[in-house]
């Protein structure tokens, strides 16, 4: 099963989320593996839109599999990005 980590703030705006396959990974080497942009400094460690902090959620998707789950997960990020770039990058 395909799982997603968020990094989300009280509104719920997601800073980062990392997907992952429960097969291969567990909640804390997602964890981890989403620590690293912020102790790399790629993204602060507080909402890019309302600056409030962060806090880490875990959630089930419909996915079966990553290779079912990777043109969505695709969609979004090109969707993330887009907006990020429109709201303006918070680093």
């Amino acid at each position: 099963m395909i799982w997603i980590t968020q990094w989300l703030c009280p509104s719920r705006h997601c800073a980062i989320a990392v997907a992952w396959d429960d097969q291969t990974t567990t909640p804390e080497e997602a964890e981890h593996q989403g620590e690293q942009v912020f102790s790399k400094g790629i993204v602060n460690r507080w909402c890019g839109i309302c600056g409030q902090s962060l806090h880490v959620e875990h959630g089930r998707t419909s996915f079966k599999t990553m290779d079912e789950a990777k043109p969505r997960l695709e969609s979004l990020e090109r969707a993330n990005l887009l907006a990020r770039n429109i709201l303006g990058k918070d680093k």
